[in-house]
């Protein structure tokens, strides 16, 4: 009985030291909470940043500003977990995103254990490889992906992804890289030529985005068609921005952007918001900020300018729309800001003074790149609306698929209908009946929209 009373006795002390192991590892996944947002800091707060490669954090915030969790990114190897750091003062560096599915968080940066290289963004890309670090909503990290030719020399600054599979970087040279997750060598560069010092990349309404503040191609630019995957790709500045139309407003500085669907009558993505960090020094005199743009009739044409007295320095940016109202949430190197726009498409903005930040980063530390909080499905999964306040039938359906809301009427709510790489499909002003036209989409699963809001999964057959 002895024997068997001390055996159960060093049981319950395994069980017990597997418990606190079980509890650590849960600690350093905690899950993140949808609707939050996540920005990147870089440094622990302990000595000044220099030019080295500095530890970096994620600090996930409630929409009110509460700082939620701080989820420290590994500083040194660990078999395919790599060290992934930042440069400590490059302001243009760690630009956060979300999948376009909504499943991971996204970010760039090298793989050096922290403060062991001095200038790493100077560093051949050979010797000290680029890392792209992908952070599901349950918190595990995979840094398994390396680039071993791309961004010698210079900086990998964002990276953009559809399902969390394959990444787009882009940095100070060689223009938008392709690369799957796990990457251990060579990339797939999709041009040598102009432009190839870029900023920020971004999936929308299934097509590839990117940023510049070089020669002809200040702006935003889309590369080539789609989400591709083989080289070479053109990469075209969006129409209106060489040449801005109604004002003297020039584009600064642009960095992070965020598209959003307001107008109905406008196929796809029609306004557009820019993280500026342009300076009072500009040719048009004015700080950066938030920029808006409108398409209107196939061109951009600038609506105007959320800014503050002195310039904020913004170059991260992410929003998210609920009907006419778009919420923005924009980072600096030291603050974070939350703004509202309700004003809609192609007019100013309904403020155009920059709030005080919600957030502020702390002493010897950073803050970078701004996203969402990573979804534990994907958005095509998730029916944000209850059955009390959208009702669809017959569905699946085939040619007239009939809106239910619960206000009684569906007559001038505005329905849009989206493939699962999120085009825009089929857009209607609703009668009172509710009824819209499918004929002619491809048999499949789309996500139907109303007002911006309300989204419900539907099945075309």
């Amino acid at each position: 009985m002895q024997n068997v009373s001390s055996f159960l006795r060093r049981l319950g002390l395994l069980s017990a030291a597997v418990s606190l192991l079980g509890t650590s590892a849960a600690v350093a996944q905690t899950a993140f909470t949808a609707g939050n947002y996540v920005v990147v800091r870089i440094g622990d707060g302990t000595a000044a940043l220099t030019s080295a490669s500095t530890a970096t954090f994620l600090q996930e915030y409630s929409a009110a500003g509460t700082l939620v969790q701080t989820i420290a990114l590994p500083t040194a190897d660990a078999g395919t977990t790599l060290a992934l750091t930042e440069t400590g003062t490059s302001t243009s560096d760690a630009s956060l995103a979300r999948s376009a599915d909504g499943r991971y968080l996204l970010l760039p940066g090298y793989n050096a254990a922290a403060g062991a290289v001095p200038a790493v963004s100077g560093t051949a890309a050979s010797a000290t490889n680029r890392v792209i670090g992908r952070i599901a909503a349950d918190g595990t990290l995979n840094t398994s992906t390396r680039i071993t030719d791309a961004f010698s020399a210079t900086n990998i600054r964002g990276v953009a992804s559809a399902t969390g599979a394959t990444f787009y970087a882009v940095g100070g040279n060689n223009g938008v890289v392709y690369v799957p997750l796990g990457n251990t060598g060579t990339s797939t560069i999709f041009n040598t030529v102009a432009p190839t010092n870029l900023r920020t990349v971004a999936i929308a309404n299934g097509n590839l985005y990117v940023s510049s503040g070089s020669g002809a191609f200040v702006g935003v630019s889309q590369v080539g068609s789609g989400l591709p995957t083989t080289a070479p790709q053109t990469t075209t500045l969006l129409p209106g921005f060489a040449t801005p139309t109604g004002t003297t407003q020039a584009l600064l500085s642009p960095y992070g952007f965020f598209f959003t669907d307001q107008s109905a009558a406008v196929p796809g993505p029609d306004v557009l918001y820019i993280a500026d960090d342009g300076s009072a020094t500009g040719s048009n005199g004015a700080n950066g900020g938030i920029q808006k743009w409108s398409l209107v009739n196939n061109s951009w044409v600038f609506n105007g300018l959320i800014t503050a007295a002195t310039n904020p320095g913004l170059r991260g940016i992410t929003g998210g729309t609920s009907g006419t109202t778009v919420t923005l949430v924009a980072s600096s190197s030291g603050s974070l800001y939350r703004v509202t726009d309700n004003a809609g498409y192609n007019v100013a903005p309904s403020t155009l003074a920059l709030p005080a930040a919600f957030a502020t980063a702390g002493t010897n530390t950073a803050f970078r790149g701004v996203a969402p909080a990573p979804l534990a499905t994907a958005l095509a999964a998730r029916p944000e609306a209850a059955q009390a306040q959208l009702a669809l039938y017959p569905n699946p359906t085939q040619d007239v698929l009939t809106i239910s809301l619960a206000e009684g009427t569906a007559a001038g709510h505005q329905a849009a209908v989206r493939d699962l790489l999120g085009r825009t499909v089929r857009t209607a002003t609703l009668p009172a009946s509710g009824q819209m036209s499918l004929a002619g989409l491809p048999a499949g699963t789309y996500l139907l929209t109303v007002d911006g809001s309300l989204t419900r999964r539907i099945t075309h057959e």
